[in-house]
Order: C-alpha cells, then sequence, then structure tokens
C-alpha cells in the first residue's frame, strides 16, 4: 500500500463548525467537530436557538423562518459536501453560524517508549536493497 493509499485510509471526512462574532469590541470565535452532517446542522439549529432573542428584529423572522423551513436545504448542502453558512445581527455585532466539510488526518502518537517519532519520518518512502 503507497503512503497516499495509507492516508486515504486514515483520512475522516467530518464538519467544522464555526461561530465567529464581529463586533466594535473586537472579534471573537468558537469552534467545534461534528462527525456527521446532521450533528452540524444539530449545532447550527441549538446555537441559533440559543441566541435568537438578542437578535435584530428583521433578523429574528430571518432566523426563525430557518429553523422552520431552512434546514432542509441546510442539510442537502451538507450531505452534497458543499459548506453553509446564516448570518445575522445583534445590535452592532454579526454573527455567522456556519459549517463546511474538512479532512483531518489523525495525530501520530507517541510511542510505548515515550519517545514521539521524528517529525516527517512516516513520510519517507522505504528504501529498497538492491
Amino acid at each position: 500500500m503507497s503512503l497516499l493509499d495509507r492516508s486515504k485510509a486514515l483520512a475522516q471526512s467530518t464538519w467544522r463548525c464555526e461561530f465567529p462574532v464581529h463586533s466594535g469590541r473586537g472579534n471573537g470565535i468558537q469552534a467545534r467537530r461534528a462527525d456527521t452532517a446532521e450533528q452540524a446542522l444539530v449545532w447550527m439549529r441549538l446555537s441559533v436557538r440559543a441566541l435568537i432573542s438578542a437578535l435584530d428584529p428583521e433578523d429574528q423572522d430571518g432566523a426563525f423562518r430557518w429553523l422552520d423551513h431552512g434546514q432542509w436545504m441546510t442539510i442537502m448542502r451538507l450531505k452534497a459536501g458543499a459548506p453553509y453558512t446564516f448570518t445575522a445581527r445583534a445590535g452592532e455585532s454579526q454573527v455567522e453560524w456556519s459549517a463546511r466539510p474538512v479532512v483531518f488526518l489523525p495525530v501520530s502518537r507517541a510511542r510505548a517508549s515515550g519517545s514521539s517519532p521524528r517529525a516527517g519520518s512516516a513520510l519517507r518512502p522505504s528504501r529498497r536493497s538492491s
């Protein structure tokens, strides 16, 4: 098995969920991982519901519409591998809920002896003796 084949076998498709807030007082972001498109959607729905009362009135209406009907389009997009972002305003702050597919490679674990492998050692092709 080639190195590329081993990398593909180890790769994990997941969704990165982000909640950035942009305001005049500064910016912040929360991020988490969801293992399925459905989990990403559940995170987005719960997060929107938690803050819906703080949104500007017109964005509250849009959030209610999205909660009632928009999640079906969202889940179809996520399952198709496309990102999705829902944006709203709360006073002078702009908030976003987004989910996008990403591929993670697992991190190498330390050896039992306690020493970690050298950086790049797994990427070198093995040498064949002639």
